[in-house]
């Protein structure tokens, strides 16, 4: 019996050779997964004097925050706020902590993970420079880092 298949091996090694396996065909563009961009990454909201509302165009930032963050699930989020040095000192803490916590908010509503994010209320911290006050800090910054 031993003898049949040995009969039989140089057919099979002669079917293998003249129809060998078809090509792999190569993925297309379209295929390709992007992986998202997940490198430390900056969003700023800005807001009114005085103010810690959202605006209607702080809403665009938020999606753009949560779609991100999103994307990005081993990063966490910190929410700093900020304030001019138009008020009194107490004051701008406070309205700095306010603008943090109302983006938090805004963030909350679009899914987003309140255990993941760190407040920090900056005041009117960098406010003033030696050119004079600086307006633009009413203002939140947004910042996904990696987790530690």
């Amino acid at each position: 019996m031993r003898n049949q298949y040995l009969l039989f091996a140089p057919l099979l090694m002669v079917a293998c050779v003249s129809n060998p396996a078809p090509p792999v065909a190569a993925a297309g563009p379209e295929a390709v997964a992007v992986a998202p961009d997940c490198s430390l990454e900056t969003f700023a909201i800005y807001f009114d004097e005085g103010a810690s509302e959202l605006s209607d165009e702080s809403d665009a930032v938020v999606d753009a925050v949560s779609d991100t963050f999103a994307r990005c699930d081993l990063y966490k989020m910190e929410i700093e706020g900020h304030a001019d040095a138009s008020g009194d000192a107490v004051t701008n803490q406070a309205i700095s902590a306010a603008r943090a916590e109302a983006v938090l908010a805004a963030l909350r509503t679009r899914g987003v993970d309140a255990e993941r994010v760190h407040l920090v209320a900056s005041g009117e911290k960098g406010a003033v420079t030696d050119e004079g006050a600086v307006p633009i800090n009413r203002r939140t910054e947004v910042r996904l880092v990696p987790e530690s």
